[in-house]
């Protein structure tokens, strides 16, 4: 009894140290953007604002580009998502499914992908789409990151549809469905949490990606709020700091609010494909 009331005091401990370690940095943010520009300066450091203030928000709003920028990052990241998911379902669904020669090969092929890292295809890709004219394209940038996500969003889903028992299949298959009615009639459903976890896997892969968009689309039209943080500290008149961590604080609302509103499902999704049957 000693024993385990030591350990869960243990684990406790190392969960709070870890806790530290994120809300820290995170609250360093906030608290920044809420100070003037003279208390960011200010030295020595204070963690606390003396004089909150949300003018640096409000400069965040006003900001001509602020509108196209979150425009371009929803846009993004919910079309790669969504391409990615319907690419991914069903052959997540026919990897669990369907037996065939070479069947693990293909998988491993699939998943083999997924470990390139994007800079190493930076170049060549960025000369094919400057050679015929696709850069600054939104749908190039969209099939581009969903490319990047679905190598293990379909081991993800063989994973979840591994979860739902054969049985159903049998018996929609004797009432005379075929294998696509058997898919999106009784399966889907059936997985709906895995997929909201790869979707919001997806989401926070996409919404945070920065070198796609600063490569395959210069413009300032076609670029993401990510694109412009990161250009506000090599902005050549110097950085503002409150302005750069308010920037900041905003353009990660989003897929806080969207892990927040979908965390029931993740994390159902998350421990769906660790139980069969």
């Amino acid at each position: 009894m000693h024993i385990r009331r030591s350990e869960k005091m243990l684990s406790w401990a190392v969960l709070a140290a870890l806790v530290l370690v994120v809300l820290i940095p995170l609250s360093w943010a906030v608290f920044t953007s809420l100070k003037s520009e003279a208390s960011v300066m200010a030295y020595p450091p204070t963690f606390f604002p003396t004089e909150p203030s949300l003018s640096a928000y409000k400069a965040v709003f006003r900001n001509e580009t602020f509108g196209s920028d979150l425009f371009n990052s929803v846009l993004y990241a919910v079309g790669a998502v969504a391409l990615a998911v319907l690419l991914s379902a069903p052959a997540g669904y026919a990897a669990s499914r369907f037996e065939f020669r070479g069947k693990r090969t293909v998988m491993l092929l699939i998943l083999s992908t997924s470990m390139i890292p994007g800079v190493a295809l930076l170049v060549p890709t960025y000369f094919l789409l400057d050679a015929l004219g696709l850069l600054n394209n939104a749908a190039v940038i969209i099939v581009v990151q969903a490319a990047r996500l679905v190598p293990q969003t379909v081991w993800f889903m063989q994973n979840f549809v591994d979860a739902v028992p054969r049985e159903l299949d049998e018996a929609t298959q004797v009432d005379g469905a075929n294998h696509w009615q058997t898919f999106t009639k009784v399966i889907l459903p059936l997985v709906r949490p895995g997929i909201a976890a790869s979707a919001v896997i997806g989401m926070v892969t996409t919404w945070n990606d920065y070198i796609t968009v600063a490569a395959f689309a210069p413009e300032v039209a076609h670029r993401t709020l990510q694109v412009a943080l990161v250009n506000q500290v090599f902005d050549s008149i110097g950085i503002t700091w409150s302005y750069v961590m308010a920037y900041a604080v905003v353009s990660s609302l989003p897929i806080v609010a969207i892990f927040v509103l979908a965390q029931r499902w993740f994390i159902s999704g998350l421990t769906a494909g660790a139980v069969k049957g």
